[in-house]
């Protein structure tokens, strides 16, 4: 069985006083969730959720939320062969509205949680939502002015 290792953000802004999340749908596949991609050789976690951030939506400038950190794992067939993913994810907030990039996303959307929660394909990514909102919900230092 192959395995790959990946890192991403759930990503936060203020829109009109309300908390939104960004959700990206991918090119391959169509899946509904959250930027993210694979771990190069010498990368680190936070650097390669920082640079597929920038790669896949544009957006460079983020203010990592201290303390968290969710790990997902899950199993797909590449190729007709199982594959073993692991997936990291970080919180962070963003002014920034971003843009995707054609070649990875096919479309993205700023949500208020209870429609990003819908939007999200995989139950996996659903769990990381739910846990980056109550988060959020529970340090109000972390909170949108």
């Amino acid at each position: 069985m192959a395995h790959q290792r990946a890192a991403g953000f759930v990503l936060f802004r203020n829109v009109s006083g309300k908390r939104h999340y960004l959700i990206v749908c991918n090119r391959q596949g169509g899946h509904w969730g959250f930027p993210k991609g694979h771990i190069e050789p010498g990368e680190d976690e936070l650097s390669a959720a920082r640079r597929e951030v920038a790669e896949e939506v544009g957006i460079g400038r983020l203010e990592p939320v201290a303390g968290f950190r969710e790990r997902i794992a899950y199993r797909f067939l590449q190729g007709g062969e199982q594959v073993e993913k692991e997936v990291v994810f970080f919180l962070a907030r963003t002014q920034q509205a971003g843009n995707p990039a054609p070649k990875e996303i096919k479309d993205m959307r700023w949500l208020p949680y209870e429609e990003a929660l819908g939007r999200i394909t995989h139950e996996e990514q659903r769990g990381v939502l739910r846990r980056a909102e109550a988060f959020l919900s529970g340090h109000q230092d972390c909170s949108p002015p």
